[in-house]
């Protein structure tokens, strides 16, 4: 298969994955309303994400600038860790909900995850990246998400799933290579899924507490939201400027993200 074959049919999925993440909002995504969740529907989305998924294999080489390509591949090999996780820790929470359909969402999303860590993997070594085995940032974010429960566990997550959404936006929209940006648009669309996803159980967790202790949760989960995004601009600084990115500019983005995941989670 061709590059340019390639692009087409990630076009073709790009429109379909657009049509998928349309009908979150309306079918499976969390309704304010009333709240609810469905893991059955969410299943389904998993389900049909998984069965429109396509390959994506790049050429031998990637049409990105040496200015742009180095502070690049090292934001790429830090992601690309971030994605191979196997998620037992995950799984082993999401057990004790009683609700298997729960578990086989949980299960489709680390796949999804594993799947980002591929296509991440196959851009780091195609642009002559070596992977990495280990950093410090991602085994900070363990060391929380471990901390207590399934909670804790899912509020951590959505901090790096909403970095890493806006992060994938700024390189499908700024990089040049046509191939590259589908492949970071196609993330994005998955990113966006996940984090309707979580949101959505998350507000169905949280109803059960009294709105003064929600509202505490959001003060120390927006603390720490704030903290994330402090140390990840400044650890990715040379990425952003390569791409014409502003830190101010993109952690806009961030807190707008957060803001609406927020009121979603919490019902604030």
């Amino acid at each position: 298969m061709t590059s340019q074959q390639l692009i087409e049919n990630e076009n073709k999925e790009t429109e379909q994955d657009s049509l998928t993440s349309q009908t979150i909002d309306s079918e499976v995504a969390l309704d304010t309303g009333n709240n609810s969740f469905s893991s059955a529907s969410w299943l389904a989305y998993f389900q049909t994400n998984k069965m429109a998924r396509v390959d994506i294999h790049f050429p031998g080489e990637i049409a990105v600038p040496q200015a742009v390509r180095t502070p690049l591949l090292k934001s790429l090999q830090r992601f690309q860790i971030g994605e191979t996780g196997e998620g037992k820790h995950l799984k082993k929470y999401a057990s004790t909900i009683n609700d298997s359909a729960y578990e086989e969402c949980i299960d489709l999303f680390i796949k999804e995850e594993q799947f980002h860590a591929r296509v991440l993997a196959q851009m780091i070594q195609t642009m002559d990246g070596n992977l990495l085995s280990w950093h410090w940032s991602e085994f900070a974010f363990v060391i929380l998400r471990r901390m207590l429960g399934l909670k804790t566990e899912i509020f951590i997550l959505l901090i790096a799933e909403i970095i890493g959404k806006c992060f994938y936006k700024v390189c499908s929209d700024n990089l040049e290579d046509r191939l590259l940006s589908a492949a970071f648009s196609l993330i994005v669309l998955d990113e966006i899924g996940h984090l309707e996803f979580h949101c959505s159980f998350m507000s169905k967790q949280m109803l059960q507490f009294p709105l003064w202790v929600r509202r505490a949760v959001n003060f120390c989960w927006s603390a720490l939201f704030f903290a994330a995004c402090t140390v990840f601009i400044a650890d990715h600084r040379g990425t952003l400027k390569a791409l014409n990115v502003s830190p101010q500019a993109f952690l806009e983005d961030c807190i707008k993200t957060f803001q609406r995941a927020a009121v979603r989670t919490l019902s604030i």
